[in-house]
């Protein structure tokens, strides 16, 4: 069975990979395929929260079994939800993750906690907003004190693996692998035209398999995250992707609106961009799918919970920018996919909304541990209509959300909070003295304007005064860490990026539209 998985293209592929951490190889198994190691630590290194004294922030119900339930966590970069077949999209973008998740729960309101990568990341591995476990910028690591599901699982017994392929979640831009038994970062490939470091699908699928079929432990529980970048931007699908897409209908489109890092010389048709869009998706897809069919193939399906999402959306011509994300809270950039399949989930559509924040502590539901105390996530299975969301994107300035049902709070925040401060100070007249001094903020109905075209005044609300209440606790005022700030000014060396970078690293991320 394990041989059938790695005959798919596997053993060619693997060949010669060399870890910069590790030079060694191993034979893999009975499989007979050499192949190279990658960086694997020990369970709870002292980078570890759970290694070092902190164990009374985890409380456990039981330890692992052999028959506690696998999980896997499939994260894409970039996937806007309206863009697949499962929620409602016209192109066959996603055949394979609709067929598979069509008897799962079906998320039609999941929201990101921030519009970039690693504060949501951080996120759905924490069950915290951003503002609670601080991450906030690229190349900022996660605090050692913040606790990771991943932690949790492996002090109960689990054996914890993740697969990445996004430069800034390598061990160097975020410190994620002291959380993992196995964390593979081994991203060395290039886009045409730009230095973007990434690996492709088909590899990150191939790197998922080598560790599922020959080093996964038989006899314990397993949890394993996947993150694709694909189709992050920007949109260069391979050629053996499995369609092309052809809009018969051009889109004449203003090139000055597409951020720099995203054109492609000569086109300036964005049904073009679309189509690429949309071939990333559909190549990100069959991957996908051959992940998911080698997970039942070695019958960790049966017994399991597998979650698939996003870390964020993409913006198309809606708005201010086009084809990138980051830079605000809008639908298209905010709203992902969440599906869920296993341990006796009722097949549905779920419409309230729900925050990527909730990942984490339905992982741990499943595994039959409990939460540690005070998290913003909840389990899935516990959330409701009436629950407020919250999201955040950019920062200096920053823009903050809330939802609540169809409802939707946006507001604008400054460095220095100062006018929330003047706001906050006479809470009963709030939404007159937001705009009296000149806070920009808005209110959306997404059941008459879905594409928040015609903005209105806040309503007189406690939903309004929760969203300017979140923000005037926030530790990093406009979202910038005190760390990273500059003593004039608050000012950081590039947008999302902390001061003290080396120029290639910030040429890096430059290529991937995170520096402008």
């Amino acid at each position: 069975m394990e041989s059938e998985i790695l005959d798919k293209g596997i053993t060619d592929k693997m060949q010669g990979f060399v870890s910069r951490r590790n030079l060694g190889l191993m034979m893999a198994g009975a499989l007979g395929v050499s192949v190279a190691v990658w960086f694997v630590r020990p369970a709870q290194t002292l980078n570890s929260p759970l290694a070092t004294g902190r164990s009374d922030t985890v409380l456990m119900s039981r330890r692992a079994t052999e028959n506690s339930p696998s999980l896997l966590l499939i994260s894409i970069d970039t996937l806007r939800a309206d863009h697949m077949g499962i929620y409602g999209y016209s192109r066959p973008t996603t055949p394979h993750i609709d067929s598979w998740f069509e008897e799962g729960q079906i998320y039609d309101a999941a929201y990101s906690t921030e519009a970039s990568t690693p504060p949501s990341v951080v996120s759905f591995l924490t069950g915290m907003l951003p503002q609670e476990h601080g991450v906030r910028l690229f190349y900022q690591k996660i605090p050692p004190d913040v606790v990771t599901v991943a932690d949790l699982l492996c002090s109960a017994g689990y054996q914890t693996a993740a697969v990445v392929s996004n430069i800034v979640l390598t061990a160097e831009a975020i410190g994620l692998d002291t959380r993992f038994d196995h964390y593979d970062d081994f991203v060395d490939e290039t886009e045409p035209y730009r230095e973007m470091y990434e690996r492709r699908a088909s590899r990150t699928t191939d790197a998922a398999l080598v560790w599922l079929s020959s080093w996964r432990d038989p006899s314990r529980p397993n949890f394993l995250w996947v993150h694709y970048i694909d189709p992050h931007g920007p949109y260069h699908p391979p050629p053996d992707r499995p369609t092309d897409f052809t809009n018969a209908q051009p889109i004449p489109i203003d090139i000055e609106r597409v951020p720099e890092y995203e054109r492609e010389p000569g086109v300036n048709d964005g049904a073009e961009y679309i189509d690429l869009y949309d071939e990333e998706i559909a190549y990100m897809d069959r991957e996908v799918g051959r992940l998911l069919d080698a997970y039942e193939q070695l019958g960790l399906a049966e017994n399991s919970l597998v979650l698939f999402t996003a870390d964020h959306g993409e913006s198309m011509m809606e708005h201010e920018l086009w084809f990138t994300h980051g830079y605000h809270v809008y639908e298209e950039i905010l709203r992902v996919p969440l599906l869920v399949r296993g341990l006796g989930v009722q097949p549905g559509r779920i419409p309230h909304p729900v925050s990527l924040a909730d990942v984490a502590p339905t992982l741990l539901q499943a595994a039959g541990l409990q939460l540690p105390p005070g998290l913003y996530g909840q389990r899935l299975s516990e959330t409701g209509p009436q629950r407020e969301i919250f999201a955040e994107a950019g920062s200096s300035p920053q823009w903050r959300s809330m939802w609540r049902g169809k409802e939707k709070w946006m507001v604008q925040v400054n460095r220095s909070n100062h006018l929330l401060d003047k706001a906050m100070s006479s809470l009963p007249g709030l939404e007159k003295l937001v705009r009296r001094v000149e806070v920009e903020h808005r209110y959306y109905d997404l059941d008459e304007d879905p594409k928040e075209l015609r903005p209105r005044p806040w309503p007189a609300s406690d939903q309004a005064r929760s969203l300017v209440k979140l923000v005037h606790s926030d530790p990093d005022p406009a979202g910038i860490p005190s760390p990273a700030r500059v003593s004039r000014g608050h000012k950081l060396e590039a947008p999302k990026v902390p001061s003290g970078l080396d120029k290639r690293t910030l040429e890096r991320l430059r290529s991937l539209g995170y520096v402008r």
